[in-house]
């Protein structure tokens, strides 16, 4: 048990060192930003359905739910600029993606999530920091209106979902140290989380450390 607690927090501390965003890096154009945020938003998709089956708690189903009417309205917006979506975006099977990164992040989140239901939460943030960090940084670029407002409706939706999984943290008496966020924004993104602020009706501890078979 404190071997397999020391490995979480070393994979932890090793997921967090690794934290970055490809937007203003590495990407461009507007063609390449927004299909890498439309393959990230599948990537939250898969990764909270593999969550889904791993841990009985109903919040990974409704994130997941949620972030594929994001890939949908990312779509749109690639259609509506004339920015063609390869059709294998959406035919690629669960956690499998074009982006290297992408495909090496994921593995990271998989395994970074898998050790408890803590873990799997503290990941989901950590994922959730990530887009709305990309997100922020996409806002900055020379955007028509149609995208500045779908990505602003994207960030408070990921803002959302950060603060369900920090509550549902603070539930479980466990703390949260951000990996992109500076502190003073984090504190005033989580300074009022209720009890049922972001999902109605969700209980964060109704069986949830069950697992569900094995990863």
């Amino acid at each position: 048990m404190k071997k397999i607690l020391v490995l979480s927090i070393l994979i932890s501390a090793a997921f967090a060192l690794n934290a970055q965003s490809l937007i203003g890096n590495q990407l461009k154009s507007k063609e390449s930003i927004i299909l890498y945020l439309v393959e990230q938003e599948k990537l939250a998709h898969d990764f909270y359905r593999a969550l889904d089956t791993m841990w009985v708690t109903d919040i990974f189903n409704r994130v997941a739910n949620e972030e594929s009417e994001h890939v949908g309205k990312l779509s749109a917006v690639a259609a509506e600029l004339m920015i063609n979506v390869p059709n294998h975006f959406n035919e690629y099977p669960l956690g499998q993606f074009i982006d290297v990164k992408l495909r090496h992040l994921y593995t990271e989140l998989m395994i970074a999530a898998n050790f408890s239901l803590e873990d799997a939460y503290r990941t989901s943030a950590n994922l959730e920091e990530r887009k709305m960090y990309d997100l922020k940084v996409a806002l900055k670029e020379p955007n028509f209106e149609l995208e500045n407002l779908t990505y602003k409706a994207l960030l408070i939706g990921s803002e959302d979902n950060f603060k369900t999984f920090i509550r549902a943290l603070n539930e479980m008496n466990s703390g949260y140290s951000p990996i992109l966020l500076s502190p003073s924004d984090f504190e005033a993104l989580t300074k009022n989380i209720l009890a049922n602020d972001a999902w109605p009706n969700f209980d964060s501890n109704a069986k949830s450390q069950n697992r569900i078979g094995l990863f």
